[in-house]
């Protein structure tokens, strides 16, 4: 089972970035394409004040979006809910 849920759109650089960072530091975890899952968009609109803003991180129940994306702010909020890179 993944750690994190990364709630994306296909054509989203800040998306592309975030899930190499991922690749990268060998952190498992499951996508959701926003424009193919109406039950994502919904999730992502009711954490981000009824706004589409991905990527939106999904973590222990907790969720985030990061747009623009920042690598710092990322590692920040993963190990602040126990991702380990």
């Amino acid at each position: 089972m993944a750690d994190i849920t990364i709630y994306i759109t296909r054509r989203s650089a800040d998306c592309d970035r975030a899930k190499q960072f991922l690749d990268e530091e060998g952190i498992f975890y499951d996508e959701v394409d926003i424009e193919k899952s109406t039950e994502g968009a919904g999730r992502v609109q009711r954490a981000n004040g009824g706004r589409r803003i991905v990527p939106t991180f999904e973590v222990a129940g907790e969720m985030f979006s990061l747009q623009p994306f920042d690598l710092k702010k990322l590692m920040r909020e993963l190990e602040k809910r126990g991702i380990d890179e």
